[in-house]
């Protein structure tokens, strides 16, 4: 069994608010249990597998602002615990690297939460590289509006290419990706950038393109089954571009309404730098008025709005 946590701030909630959201959002509500918790909170519980970012945006169609939806799975019927409260947003990754799967755990309080929902926020997150190739800039990894009191990010990595230009706030679109490991190269076979992965340089990821047509490429993601780029490089006819990823990782709460896959020169908000080089899972904290916390540890830095991102999400190993 699954339970669904509905809870509102700065207004009620009850059953039938909940079956008209669960009804909103395309499910079926006569499938769930319901139960009355307080004024503001209603549990359900079934085999229905729902998206908690598709329930909160019915219930603010509907006019139920602030209202959050937390998953627990494996809840015994009957039961009613709130106490798991994690969020997954970005990553249907498979092992692609054979590595150690890397994460980031970002704990909010309520109100913050509540607050980001209702002003329409979402959280932007952006992948950093290293390489040798010049003219890289990073692109809109993710983007989300599933995040709860304790959200989960994490991630592995593939290869991609692409003919869309590299312009400021363009979209890198129309990716042809391929799974592959340090140490293999993608051959670009085709001025459209398909092409297959064989045995390459040790330590790194390589792209080589053996038409004489200029394409673009770079590392991408899975992210809800779909390849999203993190970084987008220019790759010349007959060149070869190298890229290592590395941990490290810049996450914000932005109104923008930009998409994934677009190119970024400058921070949009206050951001957070994180670096995982040395361990793989990090905690960190956000407050909608007091901004990102951390410890105050040497593995994160506070990015100020409209910095430079560039030289921190693509560093040169020249």
């Amino acid at each position: 069994m699954t339970q669904y946590i509905f809870e509102r701030t700065g207004g009620t909630l009850s059953v039938s608010n909940v079956k008209a959201i669960v009804d909103e959002g395309g499910y079926d509500p006569a499938v769930l249990a319901y139960t009355q918790v307080d004024s503001k909170k209603v549990n359900t519980t079934g085999t229905l597998v729902m998206a908690p970012s598709t329930l909160e945006h019915a219930a603010k169609k509907l006019g139920y602002k602030g209202t959050a939806v937390t998953v627990v799975d494996g809840v015994a019927e009957g039961a009613h615990s709130s106490s798991n409260r994690a969020r997954c947003v970005a990553p249907s990754i498979g092992n692609l690297l054979g590595a150690t799967n890397y994460g980031v755990t970002i704990s909010m309080g309520q109100n913050t939460v509540a607050a980001l929902s209702s002003g329409n926020y979402s959280l932007f997150g952006f992948k950093g590289v290293q390489t040798s190739a010049g003219g890289g800039v990073p692109l809109v990894w993710f983007k989300s509006d599933d995040f709860g009191l304790d959200t989960e990010v994490s991630w592995e990595v593939q290869a991609y290419t692409s003919r869309s230009a590299i312009i400021p706030n363009g979209q890198i679109k129309g990716l042809s990706s391929y799974a592959i490991d340090l140490g293999q190269t993608l051959e670009v076979e085709t001025p459209q950038g398909t092409g297959s992965v064989v045995d390459g340089t040790e330590g790194v990821i390589s792209i080589e393109n053996l038409t004489r047509t200029q394409v673009t490429c770079g590392i991408s993601e899975v992210v809800n089954g779909t390849a999203q780029p993190l970084c987008a490089f220019p790759l010349y006819g007959n060149g070869l571009d190298a890229i290592v990823p590395i941990q490290k990782v810049m996450l914000t709460f932005s109104t923008n309404t930009v998409n994934t896959g677009t190119v970024i020169e400058k921070a949009y908000s206050q951001s957070i730098l994180i670096d995982l080089t040395a361990k793989t899972h990090r905690e960190v904290a956000f407050d909608i008025n007091e901004g990102w916390s951390w410890g105050g540890f040497s593995w994160a830095q506070a990015i100020r709005p409209s910095t430079n991102v560039v030289p921190l999400l693509i560093e040169s190993n020249a």
